[in-house]
């Protein structure tokens, strides 16, 4: 800034402190009210003073607003905190008090505001200055934020034990008010408590869920389209007796309590991969959501979902405590649901059965008693929700179905638990296999080479695929030799002895390819030949045979329970199939 001009004699008389105060603002009004030249330079004079003046402290408060942002700077910004206890004096002039910062240092800063050490509670949450000096404020409110613990006991009238993450327990400082909340019992043990671990204290208990906010395992996809007369060939009886069950509980329930049949429903079904296990859960889901909708009057795509599936994938973690948490969340996804009515279009309400798909259930319910203890906590949870005489069970319209491809694997409480209902899958014999065969059949379109309509067509290939297979004198000798523990006579499997529904469905498919490669190179329409289906099953059984060892035979073919292969020896097979040989 440049210097101050020097002031003239009418401001030196306005500015003289000494002389009376009306004086001087009496000139000032005449020399306002003064229309002359030199009246006017003087008020012009003036004027520019106070103008240079004011800029001046101006910046002198600019100057000072910019050291308190520096000073602020240097000091650092204010830092949160939860207030502890106040502490004695000990010869301190000032009040101190006890604070834990979020970092989970604790720390001693002066109170400077003795009203405000007054009010402080455990637990509040309070401002201190950039070096943690001083605490400056108390916040309004507690923490909304932070983690989830479960309330185990009170230690005294400041301290609490609870169980944090799942299963490691610690002992944590209990805000004031949830203190007294404690001390007058309204908090009961194994409520959920909002903690903050860094800080070490427990703020407030939780209010209790109002049921789970989410289905998890909850399975939203379309219904399967499956009809069991049209794609099932020899349907287990499982099948129909799950859907008789849902019908009379939906539509007569007081006849079953009259016979005192529970309305929860456990099956276990079990067989070799690809016999149909799947296949039989899909028809009965079909089956059930067309009960649902006979009797709510209700289209099968509006009704709500009502299946749940848990794989052991969902389960298991790597920490024991989450295990057993996950496997109780599916078993509580699946009661809740069953509670929740179903109200139609015309304002009816109706109880919906849930069906609780478990699969592969020998990994969830292994035979106790292993070196891994972790299997035997999920088993013990499991029995615990799955025991029918609970009364939150009993009652409920829940069918759970359990699968497993090693039974004898499954812990023997645990299949009287699931009820005995133990339904078998085997490999297809001869009516089973035909009756398969057809109705893969129905879906494609076969060559009828003479022999009438399509359904002639489709009669004669399956016929003829039967007689190859299951015919005493036909061109089979085996595929493998077995040779048992402790004998030495060998024992022939033959073709037949690996059929399962799955390997039907893979030979059918990989027929269907070769006649739509031999339309699209002819460009004559035409259909699936006793060639093309021929040739696909003896790949199929080709591929399985060369995987075949003596430790995983039996999940191929059947084997004496308690038997072990000591060898295994792959038969030679025929270059050219029966059936390439008639080919004129």
């Amino acid at each position: 800034m440049s210097k101050s001009k020097k002031p003239t004699p009418i401001e030196i008389l306005l500015a003289d402190g000494s002389a009376p105060l009306e004086q001087r603002r009496e000139f000032l009004k005449m020399l306002l009210n003064d229309p002359s030249p030199d009246a006017g330079v003087a008020v012009q004079s003036l004027f520019n003073t106070l103008t240079t003046n004011g800029a001046a402290q101006v910046y002198e408060e600019k100057v000072r607003e910019l050291a308190s942002v520096l000073k602020q700077i240097e000091d650092g910004p204010l830092r949160s905190a939860a207030f502890i206890e106040m502490l004695p004096k000990n010869g301190f002039a000032a009040l101190q008090a006890q604070v834990v910062l979020d970092d989970g240092t604790t720390a001693c800063s002066v109170v400077p505001d003795a009203a405000m050490a007054e009010s402080l509670r455990r637990g509040d949450r309070v401002l201190l200055d950039g070096r943690g000096k001083a605490v400056l404020h108390r916040l309004p409110g507690g923490p909304r934020t932070g983690e989830e613990a479960q309330f185990e006991r009170r230690l005294d009238e400041r301290t609490i034990e609870l169980t944090l993450r799942g299963q490691e327990r610690y002992v944590f400082l209990a805000a004031q008010d949830l203190a007294e909340q404690l001390a007058r019992e309204e908090v009961k043990p194994g409520a959920a408590l909002l903690v903050n671990s860094r800080h070490g204290m427990a703020y407030a208990a939780l209010p209790p869920a109002d049921g789970l906010a989410h289905y998890k395992y909850l399975v939203r996809e379309r219904v399967p389209a499956i009809d069991v007369h049209r794609d099932i060939g020899c349907p287990p009886a499982c099948i129909e007796d799950a859907i008789e069950h849902i019908r009379l509980e939906m539509t007569e329930p007081e006849l079953g309590r009259d016979y005192g049949v529970r309305r929860s429903q456990m099956r276990l079904l079990a067989g070799v991969s690809g016999s149909g296990k799947t296949l039989a859960i899909q028809a009965i889901c079909a089956g059930a959501y067309q009960v649902m909708s006979d009797v709510t009057g209700t289209p099968v795509e509006q009704l709500p979902p009502r299946l749940f599936r848990l794989r052991m994938s969902d389960v298991l973690n790597y920490l024991l405590g989450e295990s057993d948490k996950q496997l109780a969340r599916f078993f509580q996804e699946v009661e809740q649901l069953a509670d929740e009515p179903f109200t139609n279009a015309a304002g009816e309400k109706f109880t919906l059965p849930v069906i609780a798909i478990i699969e592969e259930i020998d990994g969830l319910a292994r035979a106790r008693g292993g070196h891994d203890t972790v299997y035997d906590r999920i088993l013990t949870t499991a029995l615990q929700w799955l025991d029918a005489t609970r009364p939150e069970l009993r009652e409920k319209l829940i069918l759970y179905i359990g699968t497993t491809n090693e039974p004898e694997q499954v812990d023997r409480a645990f299949l009287r638990r699931i009820g005995g209902n133990i339904d078998h899958f085997h490999r297809l014999h001869r009516k089973g296999f035909a009756a398969v065969l057809e109705k893969h059949l129905r879906k494609v379109p076969v060559a009828t080479n003479g022999h009438g309509a399509p359904e002639q067509a489709r009669r004669h290939l399956t016929l003829e695929i039967v007689d190859w297979l299951f015919s005493p004198n036909g061109p089979d000798r085996g595929v493998v030799e077995l040779t048992f523990a402790g004998s030495t006579t060998p024992v022939v499997r033959h073709r037949r002895d690996l059929l399962t529904g799955a390997l039907v469905d893979r030979a059918v498919q990989d027929a269907a390819k070769a006649a739509r490669r031999e339309q699209l190179r002819t460009r004559i329409p035409g259909g699936i030949t006793l060639e093309d289906l021929t040739r696909a099953f003896d790949n199929q059984f080709r591929a399985l045979v060369e995987q075949l060892t003596e430790m995983n035979v039996r999940q191929y073919v059947d084997v004496p329970d308690g038997v072990r292969v000591a060898t295994l020896r792959r038969l030679p097979q025929p270059v050219l199939l029966p059936q390439q040989l008639q080919r004129p």
